[in-house]
């Protein structure tokens, strides 16, 4: 049984090899050539049978090789490797800068479609977030959210390898839809001028660039100004006192007892925050 087993491995690898393109698709493509964004054919290791479209996308750094210095003396030695240890780790790091933004954009295109076609009733499942926590576990306002920022991410992928996170980027989405994808490149190399781009830094250079729309007060804010909140607090506390002055107009015994009460009950809450204070 095994030998059978191992003889149908070996026929179907021999098919797939015959089938797959001869060139090998590198990891970091020099230079494209024309028509490549349509991706090379492959055939999925992980899955038999299954082909899967391989997109070149530019960017990714190939790792450093493993090479020993010329030199004998041991601080040179020792100031080669160090270098190497630092190339590899940039690279790594990039390399997976770049992963995790094409991983938002694939995850972003791959849920919009399945929304859009109603796939999650094939499923047998009632709504769209059903299917994407049960299969996948991401919830469904996390899945909107990456559906939402996927154009947006497309729309920076050719200017930017860093990582796109799906929060920061929804500051965004407005710009795109009304001002278009030069507005959203344009924000995004402001923010980058001052270094790490976060969800503060978009917003203040979409409002720097006239892309970020002005909030505007409600006629009822601009009637009811803000009260002090030290005002605020004081008429709370005497809310108490003015009960208990109405309940002694028609019942003196027990106005007088709660009056007690709280005077007692705030001779406390004076010892305490006298004590706090010195502590």
């Amino acid at each position: 049984m095994r030998q059978w087993e191992e003889s149908e491995r070996q026929r179907r690898e021999q098919q797939a090899a015959a089938s797959a393109p001869s060139a090998v698709v590198p990891v970091q493509p020099s230079a494209p050539a024309a028509g490549s964004a349509e991706g090379v054919l492959e055939p999925a290791a992980e899955a038999p049978g299954l082909t899967v479209l391989v997109r070149e996308v530019p960017g990714y750094l190939e790792m450093p090789s493993y090479t020993e210095p010329d030199s004998a003396d041991p601080t040179e030695r020792l100031e080669f490797y160090s270098r190497g240890i630092l190339a590899v780790q940039y690279a790594a790091r990039a390399n997976h800068e770049r992963a995790e933004q094409q991983k938002l954009i694939g995850l972003g295109l791959r849920l919009r479609a399945m929304k859009d076609e109603e796939l999650h009733k094939v499923a047998g499942f009632e709504t769209f977030g059903d299917l994407t926590d049960a299969r996948f576990g991401i919830k469904k306002h996390q899945a909107n959210n990456i559906i939402r920022v996927t154009p947006v991410a497309q729309a920076l992928e050719d200017i930017t390898t860093q990582e796109l996170k799906e929060r920061p980027l929804r500051i965004l989405v407005p710009i795109l839809e009304t001002h278009g994808v030069d507005a959203v490149r344009a924000t995004w190399n402001e923010a980058a001028r001052h270094g790490n781009v976060t969800d503060k830094t978009l917003e203040q250079a979409a409002n720097f660039l006239g892309y970020a729309p002005p909030k505007e007060l409600t006629a009822g804010e601009e009637k009811k100004p803000e009260k002090p909140a030290v005002a605020a607090a004081a008429s709370e506390s005497l809310k108490a006192v003015e009960r208990i002055r109405t309940l002694a107009a028609t019942d003196p015994a027990r106005a007088r007892r709660e009056a007690q009460e709280l005077e007692s009950a705030v001779r406390e809450l004076l010892m305490e925050l006298t004590q706090e204070y010195v502590a």
